[in-house]
């Protein structure tokens, strides 16, 4: 007898592997990076191993809801093999994509593997270093997501702060803007984490750090040129001079072109002066248009035998930087970067300014600048540390802010509700006066705070005075010179600091100058002119005063 023969025909089977293994999760496609995975479908029990490829939506969380080419392109590469290339956006993240091999041989007979495709988180590149308490703005995209799910969820971790140093923290009337920590004693510098967590897909986020240290990060002069025409001051004195343009680059802020106007001491020069106008100092001092006799302050500083370096950041040179150092983005704080890093290439760059120099700095060195111009030389002295803060070489030997500085506290005089007062006013025997903006005061301000692209200002600063407006307090306060008002400063041991005030001056700049010298620990040599109005040098007096007063301490 025979055994009966089994005709029963071998079952058709396909296996499909892919590398990365499946379920492979990648991020979608972007327009110069795809993203892919390989397959390969192994056919068994029969002799025809060829497939056709396809693809189509599955279920992971939740059905992913793409359909053609929302699914991704599948390219077969013959001999079982094909590569899924993930689309540029997905309607849900992970979007579950489904891979089938399917037999040539026996059209019922498929493998499938899948592959999730996820959305991608960036951080957009920022200043890696900032001083403490300095606030910076970061910005995230969410790749593959829709427009309108481009939302993030921000944090930051200080892994190594310990339980005394904070890592700071982020605003949370403000997203995207990180707020650094006051460090706290013999700190020097704490590294935060900055992740931003997608609110379309909370498993995926993107990453920064940023290393907070003691002063705020100076940036880089570039491109040196002398000016064909050095113009005369208001008085056709000063002639002679040499006029410089040059570009200033800062972290986190565009670069902006800046002009000196040079003249060096008539005879053996016994030191270096710098000079800044008011607002976003767009005038030369010896020529400010707002000004009768601010020639005087500086040919009387020049015929004592000191260089004299007068700042522009427009006029007369160009007319294309209406708002000078002020023009964001980036916020006050961090565009006063811009007279700091012209400071220390003067203080550092004595043969441009006087080529008979032998010295290998512009030592002793001073500066005075009116109102907004008060405000960027405190913010070089202090947040900059060229009074010797923060471990800083201390490179002015003397300052005089005059009618200011006005940014002492923008918290209080940007966003009105509390209606803060601010020091008497010691010169004109006022009592305390509300530290508050004019709508013109803040008008000043708000380009400090225009992003690129915006057609005009934005209003951040004048939208507080109302009161009703309350949300950027944080970050007024954090670009306040005095971004920590509960705690004194401490009087710079080699930098003289010699505030003026005019009698007249009714502005709120005096109850801000007034408040930042108090925050001092040890009382400060004020000078007061008392027919002066808020323009010091707009009166003859009031010129003279300051170039005495600059001749007397700069040593």
């Amino acid at each position: 007898m025979h055994a009966p023969q089994n005709n029963q025909q071998q079952k058709v089977q396909v296996a499909v592997s892919s590398t990365p293994s499946s379920p492979a999760s990648v991020p979608v496609s972007t327009s110069t990076t795809p993203s892919t995975v390989q397959y390969t479908a192994a056919v068994s029990g029969t002799g025809n191993t060829a497939v056709t490829w396809s693809i189509s939506a599955a279920s992971v969380s939740s059905v992913c809801s793409a359909s053609g080419a929302g699914l991704g392109t599948l390219s077969d590469n013959g001999n079982g093999t094909a590569t899924y290339t993930a689309p540029t956006q997905i309607p849900i993240s992970p979007c579950g994509i489904a891979v089938t091999a399917t037999s040539n041989e026996d059209n019922t007979s498929s493998g499938q593997a899948l592959v999730n495709v996820h959305v991608v988180v960036s951080v957009a590149q920022a200043p890696a270093t900032i001083g403490q308490g300095a606030n910076v703005q970061y910005t995230a995209t969410v790749e593959g997501a829709p427009s309108a799910n481009q939302g993030v969820i921000w944090s930051a971790s200080c892994p190594n702060c310990g339980t005394q140093q904070s890592g700071g923290a982020f605003d949370p009337n403000n997203p995207g803007v990180f707020i650094a920590p006051g460090l706290t004693q013999g700190t020097t510098s704490v590294s935060t984490s900055i992740t931003a967590t997608s609110n379309f897909d909370s498993a995926q986020f993107g990453t920064a750090t940023v290393t907070t240290v003691q002063t705020d990060p100076l940036g880089t002069v570039s491109n040196v040129q002398t000016v064909a025409s050095c113009p005369a001051d208001s008085n056709g004195g000063l002639t002679g001079g040499t006029c410089y343009s040059m570009t200033v680059s800062c972290p986190g802020v565009a670069d902006l072109t800046t002009y000196l106007k040079v003249n060096p001491a008539p005879a053996s020069a016994i030191g270096t002066v710098m000079f800044l106008t008011g607002s976003g100092g767009t005038e030369l001092y010896d020529s400010n248009s707002s000004w009768a006799f601010g020639y005087q302050t500086v040919e009387n500083v020049n015929a004592a035998n000191y260089n004299t370096v007068q700042v522009s950041f427009g006029g007369p040179f160009v007319t294309t930087q209406p708002n000078g150092w002020l023009q964001g983005p980036g916020g006050v704080r961090r565009l006063a970067c811009r007279f700091a890093t012209i400071s220390d290439w003067v203080y550092n760059n004595p043969k441009k300014i006087n080529t008979a120099s032998i010295a290998t700095t512009s030592a002793p060195f001073c500066a005075t600048g009116n109102s907004g111009g008060s405000g960027a030389l405190a913010y070089a002295a202090i947040e900059y540390g060229l009074a010797g803060y923060g471990g800083m070489t201390a490179e002015f030997a003397m300052i005089e802010p005059t009618s200011g500085p006005p940014m002492t506290r923008l918290d209080n005089a940007c966003v009105c509700n509390n209606n803060a007062m601010g020091n008497p006013d010691t010169c004109s025997g006022f009592g305390h006066t509300p530290m508050c903006f004019s709508p013109s005061e803040a008008a000043i301000i708000d380009p400090a705070y225009q992003t690129a692209g915006q057609s005009k200002p934005p209003t951040l600063c004048s939208d507080g005075l109302s009161g009703t407006v309350n949300t950027n307090a944080n970050r007024f306060l954090s670009d306040s010179i005095l971004w920590q008002p509960t705690k004194t400063l401490p009087t710079p041991k080699s930098t003289t600091i010699v505030p003026h005030f005019g009698g007249a001056d009714t502005t709120t700049a005096v109850p801000q100058g007034e408040t930042w010298l108090e925050n001092f620990g040890s009382v400060i040599n004020q000078q007061c002119t008392a027919d002066a109005p808020h323009e010091i040098p707009s009166v003859s007096d009031g010129a003279q005063a300051i170039a005495s007063d600059i001749i007397a301490n700069c040593h």
